[in-house]
């Protein structure tokens, strides 16, 4: 920064928390489609974080099954409980589809914006928008 003091914090990312029922079974879902898994707290770790590219979701355990309500399952929330976006939709969703993961919408394909949403295993919604590979044009 050539000696010179910062005058705007950059934000590098974000983490999104899911409560989840099961948290092994939960990073195994996320493992399977690429994310890295990171234990977090020290010897009695509370959560994890599990990560692709700059998207990381915190899975924290819940204490009781009916506490993991995804506000897409909501009367009146989004489609979607997070949204992440990615030049290869055509990619992520095939990727999905091999694995047997539940699609929930889509996938739509357009020249402007692409995107699907997928649903995990404690019913959360993401969706993932933006271009596709060049594999598919």
């Amino acid at each position: 920064m050539n000696g010179q003091a910062a005058t705007t914090a950059h934000i590098t990312g974000a983490a999104i928390v899911l409560l989840v029922a099961d948290l092994q079974a939960s990073s195994d879902f996320y493992r399977r489609l690429g994310f890295t898994y990171e234990e977090i707290g020290g010897p009695d770790v509370s959560h994890v974080h599990v990560s692709r590219g700059s998207l990381t979701f915190i899975l924290h355990p819940a204490k009781r099954r009916a506490d993991v309500r995804p506000a897409s399952a909501l009367e009146g929330g989004l489609y979607f409980d997070a949204y992440a976006y990615t030049d290869a939709v055509d990619l992520l969703a095939e990727q999905c589809r091999a694995l047997g993961v539940e699609i929930v919408n889509g996938p739509h394909y357009s020249e402007h914006w692409s995107e699907f949403t997928m649903r995990d295993i404690d019913g959360y919604r993401i969706t993932f928008g933006g271009g596709v590979s060049t594999a598919s044009g």
